[in-house]
């Protein structure tokens, strides 16, 4: 159970990565990037491009991984989302389909179609109590923890923070009193890319690269925010943890009369997820308060 628990924590902190930026996104803007997993995948697969291939220091192939990942998000914010959520806010969620297969037939086109891992070789492993971790696994976690204290802070002890908790309640109200809620919402789509690069690093570290997990990092991301309350930030961070460890239990426990259930259902957690909450509640965990103006 010990070494479950771990790998909910590790699996919960790469969902947490993405899922928080995302509902920042939606609380924001309203919309749906649907290319989301696609642009984990550019992030992790530039700093393994810019590591393995260039031959460039870890540090400065993050760095460089990290700025593709806000590059791109400036791009779809710019091309893809700005341009049509002016008309309808459901508009962003076909063009962000459209990018997502662009993304789809250019990641392999420019990476090839197998597996890819940011570091070489193996990884030194630790026993710590009857469960097995890796010191680069720890120093992930460590770094996701991090960034979510640093959010923590930045939304609530900053005026930038100030700023986005009132687009957040009221858009309208909050440009009213002055809020540039246009570049704010751009800053916010910019700073959702990062986050999700820093989620494909993640990935690339702890595991390997393939486009093929552009699909089930999308759904759990969106899982978690659909079960924390769509633009509530801690909810979706919250619920991304749970659902790794949903999907840890549902595999890692024998069910009906001792038999495990087969790790290829371990994706379908997410889907499941989505579907009781949509049906019995739709609001999410913790409902995002708004303000009327």
């Amino acid at each position: 159970m010990s070494q479950l628990l771990v790998n909910a924590l590790i699996a919960g902190s790469l969902a947490a990565l993405i899922a928080g930026g995302l509902s920042l996104v939606y609380g924001t803007l309203g919309v749906f990037n649907l290319a989301l997993g696609q642009m984990v995948l550019f992030g992790g697969y530039m700093t393994w491009w810019l590591h393995q291939e260039m031959h460039l220091p870890l540090i400065v192939s993050i760095l460089g991984g990290l700025g593709s990942g806000a590059l791109l998000s400036w791009f779809t914010f710019e091309v893809f989302v700005e341009p049509f959520w002016k008309r309808h806010r459901f508009l962003p969620i076909v063009t962000t389909i459209a990018l997502s297969m662009i993304l789809d037939g250019l990641i392999p086109l420019l990476f090839e179609d197998r597996p890819r891992s940011i570091l070489s070789g193996p990884k030194t492993m630790l026993n710590v109590a009857d469960t097995v971790i890796s010191v680069e696994q720890v120093i992930l976690i460590s770094f996701t923890m991090s960034i979510l204290i640093l959010f923590a802070y930045t939304l609530h002890a900053t005026p930038v923070g100030r700023k986005i908790r009132a687009v957040v309640q009221h858009s309208h109200a909050a440009e009213s009193l002055g809020i540039r809620a246009v570049q704010l919402n751009r800053i916010i789509f910019i700073l959702s890319g990062v986050l999700a690069a820093c989620g494909g690093i993640f990935q690339g570290i702890d595991q390997n690269l393939s486009p093929t997990f552009a699909f089930p990092i999308t759904i759990k991301a969106y899982a978690a925010i659909i079960a924390g309350g769509k633009g509530h930030f801690w909810g979706a961070v919250f619920c991304a943890y749970l659902i790794a460890l949903f999907e840890q239990l549902a595999i890692g426990i024998p069910w009906f009369g001792g038999a495990y259930i087969n790790a290829g259902y371990q994706q379908s957690v997410a889907l499941v997820v989505i579907i009781l909450f949509l049906l019995w509640k739709p609001t999410g965990l913790f409902v995002a308060r708004s303000r009327a103006a």
